[in-house]
């Protein structure tokens, strides 16, 4: 019996779907994933460009070849991407990026923001509704720090645990809001409750939400727990939903980010992992400034970086995602 128009154009978006993931099937894709959803998206934050007006950080971004962008809360010293922008600022903004051709795709959630407190979880929220306007659906955010003094003084004992147990308490109140607007806050590596791989994975066990995932950063568990690479994280990689690449070179404390591809992480056992854990998600550039003063960078140099970033990660994304 010869099949309908619609019964021809089901299976042949299934047969699309199949070879698009490599023959490796539905049920290897990340929740909330489709057939349709682009296998990565890489975009470079406004970060290194922070001491630079926001206009000029996007220029650099757009020629380097980037289409998405993670936006910084502020630079050259004023709010650009934070709630007390107007009606008028945000509008301003959006045709910025339209100007550009940038799609935002992350930002960062929380930081400076103490979700122990109402004040805090309030401006959580007003966060959440900013990102939700700009039709962000990954935010990237941090637990309490782990550290008195680093990297010489950890934060142990009754004390620490008290702290961790507040954060919980207060981060668990604003989770129901994001998933109500259908934001995931993926949480990454910055010492403390998310130091390492094995200590993400007890974050995800203990706030049950697909709505809270882990953003990795491989280069942050190399400068700051001195573990690279992290045998427990083939048992994260399906909890992963983001990436914040940065690469880094010596010891544990060594403040030398290099260019990615130019230090200790190997981002091509990294990406095969994750893709084999089904990831399609956002990964974006954060670091490129080596043992310089970041926000002393020339633009042109920031520049430079990032194009050598895209030129190394833009093929090696293509080839281990199999695209």
């Amino acid at each position: 019996m010869k099949p309908t128009r619609r019964e021809f154009l089901k299976g042949s978006f299934v047969l699309l779907g199949a070879a698009e993931l490599g023959g490796r099937g539905f049920e290897r894709l990340s929740p909330g994933a489709t057939a349709m959803t682009p296998r990565f998206q890489l975009s470079c934050q406004t970060l290194p460009y922070r001491a630079l007006p926001l206009r000029r950080a996007l220029e650099g971004i757009q020629k380097a070849g980037y289409k998405y962008l993670m936006l910084y809360q502020t630079h050259a010293g004023q709010p650009v991407f934070t709630p007390v922008l107007s009606a008028d600022e945000r509008s301003a903004l959006k045709k910025l990026l339209a100007d550009f051709g940038l799609t935002v795709h992350m930002s960062f959630i929380g930081l400076g923001v103490d979700v122990k407190t109402d004040k805090g979880r309030s401006d959580y929220k007003k966060e959440l509704d900013l990102f939700r306007e700009f039709d962000i659906k990954t935010v990237v955010g941090i637990g309490p720090w782990g550290y008195k003094k680093f990297p010489d003084e950890p934060r142990t004992g009754p004390e620490w645990e008290k702290e961790c147990d507040a954060f919980y308490k207060g981060f668990e109140q604003v989770v129901p809001y994001a998933e109500q607007l259908g934001i995931t806050i993926a949480l990454k590596p910055h010492t403390g409750i998310t130091a390492t791989a094995k200590a993400c994975l007890q974050v995800v066990k203990r706030v049950v939400s697909d709505n809270v995932k882990i953003c990795w950063d491989a280069g942050n568990v190399s400068f700051y727990e001195g573990i690279n690479p992290d045998p427990d994280f083939p048992a994260l990689a399906p909890q992963v939903r983001a990436v914040c690449i940065k690469d880094h070179r010596g010891g544990r404390a060594n403040g030398d980010f290099p260019v990615p591809g130019q230090g200790q992480v190997d981002h091509e056992a990294m990406l095969k992992t994750l893709f084999a854990a089904g990831f399609r998600g956002p990964l974006s550039v954060e670091r490129v400034d080596g043992k310089m003063n970041a926000a002393e960078m020339p633009a042109d140099l920031i520049d430079e970086r990032i194009k050598e970033a895209y030129a190394f990660l833009q093929p090696l994304l293509e080839k281990c995602a199999g695209v």
